[in-house]
């Protein structure tokens, strides 16, 4: 099998060779590669180049197009800061208030913000690796991304837990078109991305975590736009011969159920859950990909650390039946030791229960 081949196997809860491969490494491809973040995320070259130098040095099955999380929204009028060296950070919403969200228009992924950026990095690395290595671009969940068009993090947060609380049917009608809004950004951005030639449409939903929201808050304005997010992209996915996936940050165990209902084919599991419980919430509904901690054992660990922890998943995840692919819990730190990320693919290729 290829990588490529590998990891879709996988993906579809077929039994692959062995075990795939897949660190979620973006901006440690660019500190690899001695890119500035900010030249990485904002030239698709460099950031294609960064990728490739990662591959060429570790032989994952999967390389990462990925950075920051605003790249879309720039495209509605964010305002963004980008240091030199660090991810950007929000300066100033789309909009004020719920209120003014009517102002809001769908971007043109080719066109607006930096979404281009990673259109065109991922098709470079298509035309560079062929079909022989699995290519995933980046995707900004829906509650994510509407946390930075209106008002920011901490207003959108408050407008919601004030509509919970008062029964504001009102305010949370603007937070569910809000909602739909992002979704819909979400969608012409994932369609772009199975164009330039990703094997995966991502939903990464930093922001859905149960450290920042309750499991009812999750069920009301949360799963219904990721849901519809994989209706309208998993078709297109199918027919390209790519797979989705989501992703939650932190201990997702009491919105399992539900993110296994949602139509991804991939849940990418933190490293706060145990893969044997994940398996269990998720009935085999969905492939599993995980979940080595990325802070103290792959930045932090050795390399017979890795090794140990690595078997460890794999075990807990039975992932010699298939359905599973080995990677790290969140996006791996940049400046990891090298000898630990090769670890961890090693442990993958090795693997025999």
């Amino acid at each position: 099998m290829t990588s490529r081949e590998r990891f879709l196997a996988a993906a579809r809860r077929e039994k692959p060779d062995r075990v795939p491969a897949a660190p979620y490494n973006g901006n440690f491809g660019a500190a690899l590669a001695g890119t500035p973040i900010s030249i990485y995320n904002t030239s698709a070259a460099r950031m294609a180049e960064a990728q490739l130098r990662a591959w060429e040095a570790l032989g994952q099955d999967v390389v990462v197009a990925q950075s920051d999380q605003y790249y879309i929204v720039e495209g509605f009028g964010c305002v963004t800061h980008q240091p030199f060296n660090e991810t950007p950070n929000l300066v100033k919403p789309a909009v004020e208030t719920l209120e003014e969200i009517g102002r809001l228009r769908t971007p043109d992924p080719w066109r607006d913000g930096r979404m281009h950026v990673y259109l065109d990095a991922v098709a470079e690395l298509r035309r560079q690796l062929g079909r022989e290595v699995a290519i995933r671009g980046p995707g900004t969940g829906p509650f994510s991304m509407a946390s930075y068009l209106a008002g920011g993090t901490e207003y959108f947060l408050m407008e919601i837990a004030t509509a919970e609380a008062e029964e504001d049917r009102d305010r949370s009608r603007r937070v569910l078109d809000l909602m739909e809004i992002s979704s819909d950004a979400l969608i012409a951005f994932l369609l772009a991305l199975l164009e330039a030639g990703s094997d995966v449409a991502q939903v990464g939903d930093s922001l859905a975590s149960l450290s920042m929201i309750s499991p009812s808050i999750y069920e009301k304005y949360v799963f219904p736009f990721e849901r519809k997010v994989f209706a309208a992209v998993g078709p297109r996915a199918r027919e390209t011969g790519a797979v989705t996936l989501l992703h939650i940050c932190g201990d997702t165990r009491r919105i399992l159920p539900l993110m296994a209902e949602t139509g991804a084919d991939i849940l990418e599991i933190d490293a706060k859950v145990d893969m044997a419980e994940a398996r269990e919430l998720t009935g085999g509904k969905v492939a599993l990909m995980g979940n080595l901690e990325p802070t103290a054992v792959l930045f932090q660990g050795t390399p017979d650390l890795v090794r140990r922890e690595a078997e460890a998943v794999m075990r807990s995840a039975r992932a010699l039946e298939g359905g599973f692919i080995l990677g790290s819990g969140c996006e791996v730190v940049p400046r990891s030791p090298l000898e630990n990320l090769r670890a961890l693919v090693r442990a993958a290729r090795e693997f025999r229960g």
